[in-house]
């Protein structure tokens, strides 16, 4: 339990080092983010339901998240994983029973691993 613990905030830790990027992805260092408050109005919005990780072990291609997603500056993401499990989502590291939400403050580009999309990856272009 206090490895797992320990990984977990390691691994949080990189993540917020790398600028929410994942280490080796392709990302511009221009892009910024705020956080949002739970009762704030989200422009995209995304669920992974219950019970995903066991689909994905089961071999089952999941499609919740798009590979690319177009935003402009001021608009914001949420990510609500209801899962147990924990997931990365392109450059975002969502744990199980987490929500993820933040506003994009400058324009640039995030990328990282997505196992919740077909295509392994999740693209984000923040645009004036």
């Amino acid at each position: 339990m206090i490895r797992r613990q320990f990984l977990r905030a390691t691994l949080l830790a990189v993540v917020a080092l790398a600028g929410a990027g994942c280490v080796g992805d392709e990302r511009s260092s221009n892009v910024e983010t705020n956080p949002l408050g739970p009762d704030d109005v989200t422009t995209y919005e995304y669920t992974v339901p219950f019970g995903t990780g066991n689909r994905l072990d089961g071999g089952e291609v999941i499609e919740i998240m798009p590979q690319t997603l177009q935003v402009k500056v001021g608009e914001s993401i949420r990510i609500n994983n209801d899962d147990i499990r924990d997931f990365m989502i392109g450059p975002f590291f969502v744990a199980g029973g987490q929500t993820l939400a933040m506003r994009f403050t400058h324009p640039g580009r995030l990328s990282g691993i997505c196992l919740v999309n077909p295509e392994g990856e999740f693209v984000i272009e923040v645009t004036e």
